[in-house]
């Protein structure tokens, strides 16, 4: 995710390693205890945080060009103007992404909730405040210029086979919840509080967790819980995984909202899936860990086959893209938190409903 706007306290704490050149030392972060796809990635920020360059191809390019492969890939939501969506190459990225963004948001704020990695992967959970001045990926946000916003964010990465350079982003804004925040309920208004997230309700650092101080034995337990978490939930389960605590909290996007138990989140999130979605499979592009938590990106596929989000059958195949992280009680091994995100108008184009021609009075709060 490229911003004009930053949080300038990780500018502050990586300026040290930047050399009078602006190179960033990737050796010296990581002898400081920095994971190495967070180091590369976090560096990567660091270098854009100016934003002198953010409307200029060319010297962008020159700032950008040793962080990323030539054949780069950013894979982003699906939009029927093609902002975001998928892109290869830093060019692509520029135009469909970085561009559009700065240009429907003000002085945009992000905050760090969550940073996951491990030695070539790495994840982050964001939210950020700005405000509108553009449109993007068709959500009118010129009609509402100068009204504040608020936008999810979920970044995944792989880091290349030289372990220095991003080969693969992975990218998810909520857009159904801007759609919401400008007066538009695309799918039925859920039971649950949308667009509320928090950060984890631990003292793991903000964001969490901190690298230097992850008990590696910690890791490996947690990819255990989240591997089985995961196949219960989604694939074979009948009901939640037992690792969940009975008071755990979902924070769901737009369309789902906030489970604050395993009872809610069995009624309103796992139950609904469970008898819209028939024949499921998970397929999985990342699941990395580090101490206490962990991210997930892949597509939960299967047959639209009963009542889901209000749409009725369909019969047609379905790929839900997710991407999830979670916070694990390792001394109990249970899991108290989540935080998900789907990417759903590109699972409703699927089944052959734009969930962006909705925005009308007939959708209108």
């Amino acid at each position: 995710m490229m911003f004009r706007g930053f949080n300038t306290s990780l500018l502050i704490a990586l300026l040290p390693l930047l050399s009078v050149r602006g190179e960033y030392d990737l050796q010296e972060c990581m002898a400081l205890g920095g994971q190495r796809s967070k180091c590369i990635t976090d560096g990567m920020l660091v270098i854009i945080s100016d934003h002198v360059a953010w409307d200029d191809w060319e010297a962008w390019y020159d700032v950008m060009k040793d962080f990323w492969t030539e054949d780069m890939i950013y894979d982003s939501n699906w939009t029927p103007n093609r902002d975001f969506s998928n892109n290869t190459g830093l060019r692509e990225f520029f135009d469909h992404e970085h561009i559009p963004f700065n240009l429907a948001f003000d002085n945009t704020t992000f905050a760090k909730m969550i940073g996951v990695g491990e030695e070539f992967t790495s994840s982050i959970l964001w939210y950020a405040k700005a405000t509108w001045i553009g449109d993007l990926g068709t959500v009118p946000g010129s009609q509402h210029i100068g009204q504040e916003v608020t936008i999810w964010d979920l970044d995944f990465y792989k880091i290349d086979e030289s372990g220095t350079r991003i080969a693969y982003n992975w990218c998810l804004i909520d857009f159904v919840d801007l759609m919401r925040q400008i007066g538009y309920q695309v799918l039925p208004k859920p039971a649950l509080r949308e667009g509320f997230m928090l950060p984890p309700a631990a003292m793991d650092g903000i964001p969490a967790p901190i690298s230097r101080l992850v008990n590696p034995e910690h890791s490996l337990i947690s990819k255990m819980i989240i591997q089985e978490l995961l196949t219960t939930d989604f694939v074979s389960g009948s009901e939640p995984s037992s690792s969940w605590k009975e008071d755990m909290v979902w924070y769901g996007g737009a369309g789902f909202g906030m489970a604050t138990s395993k009872a809610e989140y069995e009624e309103h999130i796992l139950g609904p899936l469970r008898k819209g979605l028939s024949s499921r499979e998970l397929a999985l592009d990342v699941l990395n860990c580090e101490g206490a938590y962990c991210g997930a990106h892949g597509y939960i596929k299967g047959v639209h086959s009963g009542v889901w989000l209000g749409e009725e059958p369909t019969g047609l195949p379905i790929s839900i893209r997710i991407a999830i992280h979670w916070r694990i009680d390792i001394g109990a091994e249970t899991v108290p938190e989540c935080w998900a995100m789907f990417d759903l108008p590109a699972a409703f184009n699927m089944i052959g409903v734009n969930l962006f021609e909705r925005m009308t009075e007939q959708y209108r709060m």
